[in-house]
């Protein structure tokens, strides 16, 4: 039995918020989980948290807030404004006051509530005991905005033009309608937010500047001390994996902390293949339940001798769940490589598309393809994603690049199992015809049966491709994105290009074989697309003795709990299966168009994203 009131609460300017709150009929003082986010959880709350926590006598209450600008909230949309963690905090303050609330407050959610989360927690309210944000960024410029400094304007145009703030103007006329005359605010939502949509704003902010910075939880890391505990996926196609740095920042700033003699911030993570919706799974649940018990009610369940970070393995699309699990202490690169836990494996390019151990001799010959931006591209994007209708469910990923407008380096068989938990870098000497070009790599296992399967991806705009010496390891290179640190090519003369794989786990098993690809970036993967350097060009990856390209992957111990035994193609969550093309079909010859199809993309993704993003919920 629960009852609901909803309401405003008026903040320190005097916009007022809209409120939902859900709790169990009979007015004891619980604890209370907050979702926070522009998805209208004022006036729709979740009905999944409300299933697990608050109608089946878990014991808690639920309350869903509308950020400033969103649903009936007062105010204007922009996107992760300071402003927006000022007034999380208000909102806690004022629940730990109500007489349904016992003072102590977890916030809940993924995605848009996820990420609130890590700003409201900096501002460390006394009522907040507990986070645990689901399928996050930590730098919004290199996490999603700009990958790799390529612009995202796939993902950037579905999310400012579909989800925010078509949502108020799609629902403004029906509550006005049904009494609620202040949600009206929503019907002028596009026009009062216009000048700070997100989408504008990526056009004015092309580099790594204070704005980004600003709307990135990762500047005042230091300030977050509330207990957290973060899920993210390798392969999320909304906000993909390098949320884990993160993580290992903390990781690093505990060390620092604990020499000192300093309180650290206590931290749990749980990373795993899959989706932007594996939070929201039983097992999931499972952990998260533990976690607001152990913070929220101080139940003695264990927690406290839960790993620091727990990874799944080989989830299963048919049940959402891990093949096995295994567990670390830290998450820094630092700390697990000088614990033994993390050894970066040097595999070189070399000639006829091998990588080897072995390094490139002198006046080996170097390799050429066609940068040719909608064609020489591949992802595993799908068409059925969030229930469009017509388009088959299946995978885009057995459609590879013609021959010439890519290339590919693939070791021997591995002679053992060997596991991979981490970021990767693939280290290229290029030059091209043009004055700049973009990159993807694709990282793949081709498996003993003959089939390749994906794992990973990578990017990098050349042109950015200074690093920060001070942040770049072996394992990953961190690029400046700075303005003022851009470097146009050159013709035909080579550069290293280090390119950021994101991070992800895989255990390859013995017999299977690495690939790297190196390709164009991608239309439209995973909602994601990028606005290639324009027109197309020859690309020349370099591998000799003076010139030494490279794939650095982070190898870590075999776990003894694992699975030996490969698992079926296709079982495995968004990491699909194909026939190796390589092997079996080189392909036509390049196909280069006068015009890349990419510039179709704004318009394919109107179309297609109203019913991709409705599914936020899931």
């Amino acid at each position: 039995m629960t009852e609901t009131t909803s309401g405003y609460l008026t903040m320190s300017d005097d916009i007022r918020l809209r409120y939902t709150v859900v709790k169990p009929v009979g007015g004891e003082k619980l604890p209370t989980l907050f979702e926070y986010s522009g998805y209208d959880p004022g006036s729709k709350p979740d009905a999944n948290y409300i299933s697990q926590y608050v109608s089946n006598g878990s014991g808690y209450n639920y309350i869903g807030v509308n950020l400033r600008g969103t649903g009936c909230s007062e105010g204007t949309f922009d996107f992760f404004q300071p402003q927006e963690a000022l007034d999380g905090a208000k909102v806690i303050e004022w629940i730990t006051q109500q007489s349904w609330s016992d003072g102590k407050v977890g916030m809940i959610g993924k995605s848009y509530p996820g990420i609130t989360q890590l700003f409201v927690a900096e501002q460390n309210p006394p009522g907040l005991k507990a986070i645990a944000p689901g399928h996050f960024y930590s730098n919004v410029y290199r996490d999603v905005a700009r990958p790799g400094g390529i612009q995202n304007y796939g993902f950037a145009a579905l999310w400012s033009f579909v989800a925010q703030p078509s949502y108020e103007v799609a629902d403004a006329p029906g509550q006005v309608a049904g009494g609620e005359l202040d949600c009206g605010n929503g019907a002028t939502a596009p026009v009062r937010s216009a000048p700070t949509n997100p989408f504008v704003q990526l056009q004015e902010h092309p580099w790594d500047d204070d704005l980004m910075r600003q709307r990135s939880p990762e500047p005042n890391l230091d300030k977050l001390r509330v207990p957290m505990l973060a899920t993210l996926a390798w392969q999320d196609e909304q906000l993909d994996s390098r949320g884990t740095d993160l993580l290992a920042q903390i990781d690093d700033l505990n060390t620092v902390r604990r020499a000192r003699g300093e309180a650290e911030t206590p931290w749990w993570m749980t990373v795993t293949n899959g989706d932007h919706g594996m939070v929201r799974t039983t097992t999931g649940y499972a952990d998260l339940h533990k976690f607001y018990d152990h913070f929220l009610k101080g139940a003695n369940n264990g927690w406290d001798q839960r790993p620091r970070v727990k990874v799944w393995w080989d989830a299963k699309t048919s049940s959402r769940g891990p093949t096995w699990m295994s567990g670390l202490e830290h998450w820094s690169e630092k700390e697990r490589i000088a614990a033994g836990a993390l050894s970066p494996l040097a595999l070189n390019l070399r000639d006829g598309g091998a990588l080897t151990r072995a390094s490139a001799a002198a006046g080996e010959a170097s390799e050429q393809y066609v940068y040719s931006p909608g064609v020489g591209s591949q992802g595993i994007g799908n068409p059925a994603y969030g229930g469009v209708s017509g388009p088959p469910n299946k995978y885009l990923w057995d459609q590879s690049p013609p021959e010439g407008t890519a290339l590919h380096w693939t070791s021997a068989p591995l002679d053992e199992d060997t596991t991979l938990l981490g970021s990767a870098s693939m280290d290229l000497w290029l030059s091209s015809t043009a004055v700049d070009t973009d990159l993807q790599v694709t990282l793949t296992e081709v498996r003993p049966d003959g089939k390749e399967m994906y794992l990973q991806k990578g990017w990098l705009k050349v042109s950015q491709r200074k690093l920060d010496p001070t942040r770049s390891t072996a394992l990953r290179p961190y690029q400046t994105h700075l303005q003022e640190d851009v470097q146009l090519l050159t013709p035909a003369t080579p550069v290293l290009a280090r390119v950021e794989v994101f991070p992800f786990g895989a255990l390859l098993r013995k017999g299977s074989r690495i690939r790297a690809w190196v390709e164009a970036p991608t239309i439209l993967p995973e909602l994601w697309a990028f606005a290639d350097f324009p027109g197309t060009a020859v690309n020349t990856v370099l591998h000799d003795a003076e010139h030494p390209s490279r794939l650095v992957l982070p190898v870590v111990p075999n776990d003894a709990n694992r699975s030996t035994a490969l698992p079926a193609c296709d079982t495995l969550v968004r990491e699909p299966c194909r026939t190796d093309p390589v092997a079996t079909n080189p392909g036509p010859e390049p196909v280069v168009p006068e015009v890349p199809y990419a510039v179709l993309l704004p318009l394919v993704a109107l179309l297609v994203g109203g019913a991709v993003l409705r599914r936020r919920r899931t």
